[in-house]
């Protein structure tokens, strides 16, 4: 069988497998293109092997993301975040970021969802939004725009800044 024909088939297979907590039919370009690496180096993985190997490409993900997210918010958000490793029900893993777990499997996805998240928890905290639009002062979203992820503006919608390259918020 072709290794093409052979990725696509254990694509579609990956429907029927419960390690696999992604829609397969919503799978983005750099989704896919991560599954062809693991494809490329592990084979066909299923089960546990391919939930470890899941779970390890998202904690990795998810540590580089959460440094880039937080480099966008002021200087004076002194939480401490760290991705953490945690086992569910039932017996499940996931990859845990100040209390929501983490889905995506490629890092502009999972750079968004770890955006959103962080946006989200801060504006619960300290009652306002940020990051904003400098031009319309409105909370921008994050979003991933040509295969990057940026922080967008409702108002137009226009691209404001990279996740991670907000003017004005902390050190870099």
């Amino acid at each position: 069988m072709n290794p093409d024909d052979e990725f696509a088939q254990w694509i579609s297979l990956l429907r029927e497998d419960e390690a696999f907590d992604a829609e397969v039919d919503r799978l983005g370009t750099e989704a896919i293109t991560e599954l062809r690496r693991i494809y490329a180096e592990d084979g066909l993985l299923f089960g546990d092997d391919l939930r470890r190997r899941l779970l390890a490409l998202r904690f990795a993900h998810a540590e580089q993301a959460l440094r880039l997210v937080l480099s966008d918010f002021p200087d004076a958000l002194d939480w401490y975040i760290a991705p953490t490793v945690s086992m569910g029900e039932p017996a499940r893993e996931g990859v845990v970021v100040h209390g929501w777990e983490v889905f995506g499997i490629g890092f502009q996805d999972t750079l968004v969802e770890i955006a959103a998240g962080i946006q989200g928890d801060y504006i619960d905290e300290f009652w306002r939004v940020w990051p904003l639009c400098p031009g319309h002062r409105l909370g921008l979203k994050p979003d991933v725009l040509n295969g990057v992820s940026v922080w967008m503006c409702g108002s137009g919608p226009h691209e404001v800044a990279r996740i991670g390259k907000i003017e004005g918020s902390r050190r870099r």
